[in-house]
């Protein structure tokens, strides 16, 4: 017994941490709150980047079957339509115009970039502004916008 009171002896008193604990448990919910709240925000600007995908793919696809008008009366249809960039950019545009803007997303539009490749295939490029859900208003006063281009693709063959 006296060898378990020396040892008590010399340890140092303990004193009531409860204040610590309670600032350790706000931290830990603190880091937690950030995390959840840029889980959602990352999780929102990744569904409007694949809606994004999916309007320029719609762009690509009606631009792919927009044949440029002069070729067509010059040269007649041949095994493959002929498209030019004017005509690419103006069935992009028209598409876009006619999709619904996604939640999140504040603007879009057919980007730089946008035109025929080799006369054949139709290349949409499409640039977007999105917004993110929670304090998106702080996110974009400290870092900007959040832009997105996706670019698209799509050919159409003649049989």
């Amino acid at each position: 017994m006296t060898m378990l009171r020396a040892i008590r002896d010399r340890l140092p008193e303990t004193k009531d941490d409860g204040g610590r604990v309670v600032l350790l448990i706000a931290g830990l919910f603190g880091i937690l709150a950030v995390l959840i709240v840029g889980g959602v925000n990352v999780t929102a600007l990744q569904l409007a980047r694949m809606q994004v995908i999916d309007a320029a793919d719609a762009a690509a696809a009606n631009a792919a079957d927009a044949a440029d008008e002069s070729s067509l009366y010059k040269h007649g249809l041949g095994a493959e339509l002929s498209l030019s960039d004017r005509s690419v950019q103006q069935a992009a545009g028209s598409t876009l115009a006619r999709e619904d803007v996604p939640a999140h997303v504040t603007g879009w539009r057919v980007a730089d970039g946008t035109g025929a490749q080799d006369s054949r295939t139709a290349v949409v490029r499409v640039s977007a502004v999105v917004h993110p859900p929670i304090l998106g208003g702080m996110v974009s006063g400290m870092f900007g916008d959040i832009h997105i281009t996706v670019q698209s693709r799509a050919r159409a063959d003649v049989k």
